[in-house]
């Protein structure tokens, strides 16, 4: 998961330590902060490399159990879940079904362009409208939109009828209203305005159906604590991977 890692800002790397920390953990999340900070105040190659293989071991920490974590540490084994097990659990619990094979990157956006499009279509008319309204599209064009879509969504759909920037947003929305729900709203809200004030140039467009509509979605089946971090985690990651690849193409 090292090239996935590799492309995160300094910023990045804070939001998602916010998501991890926690008074319960068996790995030095203390650490994961102190690198963090470091990493802001210089961001070097240096201690690039040590915070990704720091983040790696925490992710694979919270895709394993206490238990199992702790016997296979014991016993001398890799204590943590390969990243890829982790994902397929996230898309498991976001029933989105099994990701195809591929890379580390292509798995995590594979997660947040299938979940995403589900819950959009999962939304009222009505929702859908004013969501895509307020990233922008004009109200008779989504009108339109969704009329000759009949219910029926996919990305490159989407795309097509849009612009990829709009996509991008309506993607964003979901995913930061999902980990707002996941989370809960004051540590989302917190860890959002720490993203728009690091990070303007790409959070700038996510507006208040992050919060408004995750109220209506499917609750998820969380079943441990660990889920509450794996799920944001991989879904962030995911988006943070389509950033990159929007801007380098």
């Amino acid at each position: 998961m090292e090239d996935l890692l590799q492309i995160l800002e300094p910023a990045d790397f804070a939001y998602l330590a916010g998501i991890i920390r926690s008074d319960f953990n068996a790995t030095a999340d203390g650490e994961l902060a102190r690198l963090t900070a470091a990493y802001e105040e210089d961001p070097t190659a240096e201690i690039c490399d040590e915070l990704c293989s720091r983040f790696e071991r925490e992710i694979r920490y919270l895709g394993s159990s206490e238990v199992a974590y702790g016997f296979r540490a014991i016993t001398g084994q890799d204590p943590g879940v390969s990243f890829q097990e982790t994902v397929r659990d996230v898309a498991m619990s976001l029933k989105v079904g099994k990701p195809p094979l591929g890379t580390d990157r292509e798995q995590v956006e594979w997660v947040v362009a299938e979940y995403a499009t589900n819950q959009f279509t999962d939304l009222s008319q009505e929702e859908q409208q004013k969501m895509l309204e307020d990233l922008g599209v004009e109200s008779e064009k989504a009108e339109a939109f969704l009329k000759k879509s009949a219910g029926v969504f996919a990305l490159p759909m989407l795309v097509e009828a849009f612009n990829y920037v709009i996509v991008q947003g309506l993607i964003k929305t979901i995913i930061f209203g999902t980990i707002a729900r996941i989370i809960g709203q004051q540590l989302a809200g917190r860890l959002l305005t720490f993203l728009i004030g690091r990070l303007p140039w790409w959070v700038s467009w996510i507006g208040p159906a992050a919060w408004t509509f995750s109220i209506g979605w499917a609750t998820l089946d969380l079943q441990g604590p660990a889920k509450r971090k794996t799920i944001p985690v991989i879904l962030y990651l995911g988006i943070c991977s389509m950033r990159e690849r929007a801007r380098a193409e």
